[in-house]
């Protein structure tokens, strides 16, 4: 055998032995089809208040199998439940479809103020009022209000003002019992501001009805969310065809720790350019140094882990690495919430 032939052999060898361990590594997508229902459930923005507004999701279980866990999927700014279950890629971009593989239920919202739910005045949609609506929402999945299923468990899946969302609800509520922030950093890039205007001067919203206080993003922009070494221009083109509002009322100022005690993964995209570029608090680069500076907002309960996806954007379910992240966030929960 010459040294070339040899050479090739163990190539070879070395790319099965690769492609299978990826293979393992990755969620099931179409082994189990999900089974899908919608709701509109009436849920309050105060509380105590009353239940005023309607909050729109689609519950999908893994095929015919009910089982006692649901993950809510929280999306963020300018998005809805799209973001989640994304219609390019043919399930590549759906965590519903990874999660449902992994034998999950999913209930996909669409928060207050975005999609299919209600639109309330700008001035009242703070992140208080979304988390008291999302509890109201977790309160119906233990309960079983929606189909006559009760969840024993419940995982907060979050992304972006979806993490900080979730950040203000545990805190307060103490209502779930593992939970994933993706793309919820604490520090934030001046530059992102520039991507976004008024939704009503925005073609896709102009007779919406909207007050001023409802913004979106410039259009040609979406692509701040990515990077271009893992992004898809199909995804890119129907994100900005689906894109969706946002409210600028204040956040709210959070205790340091913050008083959550339930683990919690935080995974970001290492070019994340809402988080990570022209941010010098952390190095995205090393997932060490952002748990570092990240960790003094987490309780030792919270059994911190932090995961950084190499050369992915702020849109971590929406890159050509949502199968990695899938299988991290999977891989996660299993281990920490069953």
């Amino acid at each position: 055998m010459t040294r070339s032939v040899r050479v090739r052999q163990l190539a070879l060898a070395f790319a099965l032995v690769c492609g299978t361990l990826l293979a393992l590594a990755m969620p099931v997508r179409a082994a189990t089809t999900p089974t899908c229902s919608t709701y509109t459930l009436h849920v309050r923005i105060a509380d105590p208040g009353p239940a005023d507004q309607t909050l729109w999701g689609r519950l999908c279980y893994p095929g015919s199998t009910r089982p006692s866990k649901v993950q809510l999927l929280v999306h963020g700014s300018m998005y809805n439940h799209v973001y989640w279950d994304f219609p390019v890629g043919n399930g590549l971009y759906s965590y519903v479809k990874a999660a449902a593989g992994a034998g999950y239920a999913t209930f996909n919202v669409d928060r207050i103020g975005d999609g299919n739910s209600s639109h309330p005045p700008s001035a009242q949609l703070d992140i208080p009022a979304g988390a008291v609506a999302l509890h109201d929402v977790i309160t119906k999945l233990r309960a079983g209000s929606l189909d006559g299923h009760a969840f024993s468990r419940v995982a907060w899946i979050g992304h972006s003002n979806g993490s900080y969302h979730a950040m203000y609800e545990i805190s307060r509520y103490h209502d779930v019992d593992a939970t994933i922030l993706t793309g919820g950093l604490h520090g934030i890039n001046p530059d992102a501001g520039s991507v976004i205007y008024p939704a009503v001067q925005d073609p896709k919203f102009a007779g919406s009805g909207l007050d001023s206080g409802y913004v979106t993003s410039i259009p040609g922009t979406r692509d701040f969310f990515y990077d271009p070494a893992t992004s898809d221009p199909n995804v890119i083109a129907a994100d900005e065809a689906n894109k969706d509002v946002a409210t600028l009322t204040a956040s709210p100022v959070l205790p340091t720790p913050m008083d959550i005690t339930v683990p919690v993964l935080l995974m970001s995209g290492q070019r994340d350019r809402a988080q990570c570029v022209n941010v010098t608090l952390y190095d995205c680069s090393d997932p060490a140094s952002v748990k570092a500076y990240e960790g003094q907002f987490y309780k030792p309960e919270a059994h911190l882990t932090v995961e950084m996806i190499p050369g992915t954007g702020h849109d971590l379910a929406l890159s050509t690495t949502a199968p990695q992240t899938d299988a991290l966030m999977l891989a996660w929960l299993k281990t920490n919430f069953g």
